[in-house]
Formats: structure tokens, sequence, C-alpha cells
């Protein structure tokens, strides 16, 4: 199973406003990767999450930054959600969100992954899913109602 954090399993509206920009260059995406910390939990996310068998692997696929890695796992702790594996971004990786983790999930898959479900709140991410035949679920968070989804994402 892999799951989405931002807007599946963390309510992300707060700091949504460091998104507002119109151009994705002039967005502050390090504030708001960094007021992560202050996000409340979805609770249907963290229920969906703990509804999967433990049988399976929940990895959670983030497009977060690798600089807050330790402030998502202190939130994933102190929020109790359970999850097997973080795949973060590394450093100079701000290529769009369905690019970078098409190439995660082709990774995963040729390490041996049977991916059952992905979950994301990107519609993007879906089709990306969907064009790799991994079944998807879509939760939408309205995060993508008024961004432009088609300008690259800059970091």
């Amino acid at each position: 199973m892999v799951c989405d954090l931002d807007g599946v399993i963390s309510d992300a509206s707060h700091r949504q406003h460091f998104l507002e920009a119109e151009r994705s260059r002039d967005r502050d995406w390090k504030g708001f990767f960094h007021a992560c910390i202050d996000d409340p939990v979805i609770e249907a996310g963290r229920r969906l999450i703990a509804s999967f068998d433990d049988r399976y692997c929940v990895i959670i696929l983030t497009a977060r930054i690798f600089d807050i890695r330790d402030q998502t796992l202190a939130w994933l702790a102190a929020n109790e959600i359970r999850h097997d594996w973080l795949v973060m971004r590394g450093p100079r990786e701000g290529q769009q969100s369905p690019r970078w983790k098409r190439d995660q999930l082709l990774a995963l898959t040729a390490a041996g992954s049977d991916i059952e479900l992905f979950v994301d709140d990107d519609p993007r991410n879906v089709d990306m899913a969907q064009s790799l035949e991994i079944p998807a679920l879509y939760v939408p968070s309205g995060y993508y109602d008024s961004r432009d989804s088609a300008a690259p994402e800059h970091r």
C-alpha cells in the first residue's frame, strides 16, 4: 500500500497560503514544508491506513523534502500513523510530483514490490498510477482546485 501524506493523512490547509503565488518559483515551498509540524490529522486518512491488513507494508510516499524528515517522523509518531517506510524527496528533486512519484513507484516495482493500492489527493498522481496499472484511490483535499497543476514545482 502506498499512501500520500499531505491532504490524505495530514491536513495541510493551514499552510496553503505559502503556495498562493501564481508562479511555482515564487511560492514559499520551504515555509510550506517547515510548517508541517502543526498539521492536524485527517481522521479518515488515519483510519484508512489503520484498516490495511498487517500483512501489507504501508509506504508513505510524500513530495515533502528530506530536510524535514525528522519533523515528519515525529509528527507520524505523535499522531500514531501506521507506516513501515517513509519516502521523501531528496535534494534538488523539484520535478513535478507526478514525475517524481512515478519514478518512486517504478523503483518500488523494480525492487519486487507488488503495489496493491496507491492513495493520493493530487488527481495528476492518481492518473499517473493508473497509467502504470496500479489501482489508485483519489482523496479530494481541495488543494489543487485553484493551483496551476501544469506548472513546474520549483523547490
